[in-house]
């Protein structure tokens, strides 16, 4: 069963991950949790699944360089 948190998986700068996840209670704050870094998106992943609970879905957002 999924907790219908938002959760979102963003790569800061190349190889460097983090992730957000909403506090709760869910859809009542805007504030989130921010755990990393990483070296990489399943490291992420891991990390989320053994600390929290299912989020029921998320966002992947990959590092852009802006020219």
């Amino acid at each position: 069963m999924s907790t219908g948190a938002e959760c979102r998986f963003i790569e800061e700068s190349p190889g460097l991950w983090y992730y957000e996840i909403q506090d709760w209670p869910y859809g009542e704050w805007d504030g989130y949790f921010k755990e990393g870094p990483f070296n990489t998106l399943d490291k992420a992943i891991d990390h989320m699944h053994d600390n929290y609970a299912n989020p029921g879905g998320y966002s992947i957002e990959h590092y852009e360089k802006v020219t």
